[in-house]
């Protein structure tokens, strides 16, 4: 049963919110408002959710959760807030104040229960992942060009949502420096999660031997997104996959290397020539996984592919995707089964990447205080020696050049 330690900022008339987590066995401690919150001593170490239930509309949820995230002792701490309503409006206002998660009344308990246990999990990953950092404070060269790779060998892991988000985060920092290519060539959906139409798809690339192998004429043909990040798209049908060759691939990418100092390829889920080839160039390989055995045993056996190989220097980073709500398989029981760490765990945050892929934001720019957004911000700056922030140990050196060799 869960015993997630629950601060409930409350003036409600009934106590179903109380009743309801205290019946899932949660440690509630309840105050009246958002002044006896900051003055009830509640911090990060003990406290792991807190849960608003205020009445008076959405600007009174509004004002308290800007207050909670303003007060320093409180920062880190998930917040879940309850909803008179459940208006899609309100609750986009209050993911954007800062607030991790929304549930509307009337509520099931199961599923308020679920939530808040899903952000106290989350809260405690996060903290094991900062503990961890410090074990490696290897620090990366800023001036070297880098060829960031996303791949997962198992569909659905979520490869354009990182490798989207790790580009528009760097961009975000040094614009016009970044560019994102989308290798998922039947079904990518890159420029679909930063809503833009490209001019030019990486099909129609490859019909222009000029552009594809000039830099100058390379960064005219991308598109801009808001954030300063360079965009090669996609081709809008799936049927011309076939036309785009390894070597092409090779050539693109080697010519965006040359033209930016931070290159990001959505690589996608399926290993054949294209992939291989991008694969073989990058300086970082982001390999992504979902917390489920069939995903875990295809990492396995990519990961072994990778360490197999004998050349090259790629940095191999594994992500760990929480698309469920409740916890499936234990972050020490994944690690095991990999054989080596993860770097990087993203949150389980349902509204937060759903109004992402609706409105074509990204996480880091949509709801930048998520603690999602938070964990992909930082990983992109380690990738790309931002700063002198310490390097995670998961990230290991593995030879990639001669991976994926036909001789």
């Amino acid at each position: 049963m869960a015993t997630s330690r629950i601060l409930l900022i409350s003036d409600a008339r009934d106590t179903a919110v109380a009743d309801a987590l205290k019946s899932s066995g949660h440690e509630i401690t309840t105050v009246p408002g958002v002044d006896a919150a900051i003055a009830s001593g509640a911090t990060v170490t003990s406290t792991e959710v807190m849960v608003v239930d205020l009445a008076g509309g959405v600007q009174i949820a509004v004002e308290a959760c800007t207050a909670l995230r303003k007060a320093v002792r409180l920062t880190g701490i998930p917040i879940l807030c309850i909803s008179e309503h459940d208006d899609v409006e309100d609750r986009i206002l209050l993911l954007e104040t800062g607030v991790d998660d929304v549930i509307a009344r009337p509520f099931d308990a199961r599923e308020l229960d679920a939530r808040a246990e899903a952000l106290a999990v989350r809260l405690r990953r996060s903290r094991d992942l900062g503990a961890s950092d410090g074990q490696d404070t290897a620090i990366r060269d800023r001036g070297q060009r880098r060829t960031i790779v996303v791949f997962s060998p198992k569909g659905g892991a979520g490869t354009t949502t990182i490798a989207v988000n790790i580009a528009t985060a760097l961009a975000m920092q040094v614009p016009g420096t970044v560019a994102v290519l989308d290798l998922d060539v039947q079904f990518g959906q890159v420029a679909t999660h930063l809503n833009i139409t490209p001019r030019l798809s990486f099909r129609d690339l490859t019909r222009d031997p000029a552009t594809m192998s000039d830099p100058t004429l390379f960064v005219a043909a991308l598109d801009r997104h808001g954030s300063g990040l360079q965009v090669l798209g996609a081709s809008a049908t799936p049927d011309v996959g076939g036309e785009i060759s390894d070597a092409s691939v090779r050539t693109i990418v080697t010519t965006a290397s040359a033209a930016f100092q931070y290159v990001v390829v959505d690589a996608g889920s399926v290993l054949d020539a294209r992939s291989e080839s991008a694969i073989a160039l990058a300086t970082d390989l982001v390999i992504v996984l979902t917390p489920e055995f069939p995903a875990i045993k295809a990492v396995h056996a990519f990961g072994e592919l990778v360490a197999g190989d004998a050349e090259g220097t790629a940095h191999v980073s594994y992500v760990l995707n929480e698309i469920f709500a409740r916890e499936l398989l234990r972050l020490p029981d994944i690690e095991e089964a990999l054989g080596t760490k993860v770097a990087l765990t993203i949150p389980y945050d349902a509204f937060a990447f759903l109004k992402s892929v609706n409105e074509g934001v990204p996480v880091v720019q949509g709801t930048p205080r998520s603690l999602a957004a938070e964990q992909l911000s930082r990983f992109a700056t380690r990738l790309a020696g931002l700063s002198s922030a310490d390097l995670s140990p998961a990230r290991r050196s593995k030879r990639l050049a001669s991976l994926f060799s036909r001789g």
